[in-house]
């Protein structure tokens, strides 16, 4: 499979939580993987989830993402602001 991130992904075991609906609503998830561009979820409660949220990161800034992918396990998103993570 090829690579189209543009940017090195690091492992890391952080919690965060996605939060929509304009605050209103969060869940709780665990980023695997993170980078400036983007990273990978692992959300218990994936159904019913937006598109689009903020994923508010433990020690980390706030970032708006964009759901890449989804399966029953894992999530990847890619971050459409320009905070550096």
């Amino acid at each position: 499979m090829e690579e189209r991130r543009n940017s090195t992904r690091h492992r890391v075991l952080r919690r965060g939580n996605i939060v929509y609906c304009r605050g209103h609503s969060a869940v709780a998830c665990v980023v695997l993987n993170l980078s400036t561009g983007g990273a990978k979820l692992k959300i218990d409660e994936w159904l019913g989830l937006p598109d689009r949220f903020e994923l508010r990161i433990e020690n980390g800034p706030r970032r708006e993402a964009e759901v890449c992918f989804r399966d029953m396990e894992m999530t990847g998103v890619r971050f459409t602001d320009s905070v550096a993570a």
